[in-house]
């Protein structure tokens, strides 16, 4: 007996939660709905993953292969972000100068680079739930990558300041920048050099960990090509 070939969306939804785990559409919800179920409110939907919220909006039809001038198909962007709640922001240290009072954010929030794909015009089309599936996992995945980059800056950043708190009376700051710059990109040419991240203690990864891998389908941007035509071979 011939084994049921899985729809686009199912394929797509099986490669998604490998890599995702307990990923769940969240809005619109519906209990013990399948990941491969896409719903939209209008033309949106968010997806909920550990303690990130994917905000997903679907555009309207159009044509998006401007590269091929013959190709008359329709398609839809699908767009979706990456938002993490961070509430450790109440334990920054106390407000620096004059205010009148210092007010919170209810809801603070870091907000991730957005995935950007093509998809198919029918709003029934399993291939359209498949990009849905497909760009969520991407922002996740450019959420590690961001959270990873945010990492390596802040810790650069840090050390820089704390360079110049250092820095000895008479020496300029630009001299004395760029000499510690090179120690630094010294320390980064032998194993296990580099700045270290934040909260890391000497020897230790910092709790970011090792970002950059790429998993899901590919579908953003490449450089040399616009975000409307297709890859090669599409």
């Amino acid at each position: 007996m011939t084994e049921p070939v899985p729809s686009p969306a199912e394929a797509t939804a099986a490669a998604v939660a490998a890599d995702y785990p307990g990923l769940r559409q969240a809005h619109p919800h519906s209990i013990g709905r399948p990941l491969a179920d896409v719903r939209l409110d209008g033309l949106s939907a968010r997806y909920s993953w550990k303690k990130y919220d994917v905000h997903v909006t679907v555009g309207p039809e159009g044509h998006l292969n401007t590269g091929d001038v013959e190709d008359q198909s329709l398609q839809r962007q699908v767009r979706a972000h990456a938002a993490l709640l961070v509430t450790e922001v109440r334990d920054a240290p106390a407000v620096r100068g004059h205010v009148e009072w210092e007010m919170d954010d209810l809801r603070p929030e870091i907000v991730f680079p957005p995935a950007v794909c093509a998809a198919a015009a029918d709003l029934t089309d399993p291939r359209l739930a498949s990009a849905v599936l497909a760009t969520v996992a991407r922002a996740l995945d450019y959420a590690k990558i961001a959270t990873g980059h945010a990492s390596e800056r802040a810790a650069e950043a840090e050390e820089e300041a704390q360079w110049e708190r250092e820095r000895p009376e008479g020496v300029s700051r630009g001299r004395w920048l760029r000499q510690k710059q090179a120690e630094r990109a010294a320390r980064k040419e032998t194993p296990g050099g580099g700045a270290p991240q934040l909260g890391a203690k000497p020897g230790e990864e910092g709790p970011f960990g090792p970002y950059g891998g790429d998993k899901a389908e590919e579908c953003g941007e490449e450089p040399g090509r616009g975000p409307s035509q297709p890859r090669p071979g599409s």
